[in-house]
């Protein structure tokens, strides 16, 4: 399964962070700055076909044959399948 790294700002989010997870029955861990460290720093293996689909979608970007939408075109469009 996957996991969720969660960053509280204070002692106060943690505690009711890990409160509120106990409560809903989901597993939880503490985990030391060191340890988060080494867990978000891992290097992974990615496949090559990964690159090739990137390497394309770029390709067809550089070539202006790519659908863009600026934020406010998505807005609109979201809005009106909606409706």
């Amino acid at each position: 399964m996957d996991s969720i790294i969660v960053n509280p700002k204070n002692e106060k989010e943690l505690k009711f962070i890990t409160e509120l997870l106990e409560k809903l029955g989901v597993s939880n861990e503490v985990i030391s700055f060191d340890e988060k460290e080494d867990l978000t720093s891992q290097e992974y293996d990615i496949p090559e076909e990964y690159y090739q689909v990137l390497e394309g979608r770029r390709a067809e970007y550089l070539k202006e044959n790519s659908k863009t939408s600026s934020w406010e075109e998505v807005k609109s469009r979201v809005s009106r399948e909606l409706k």
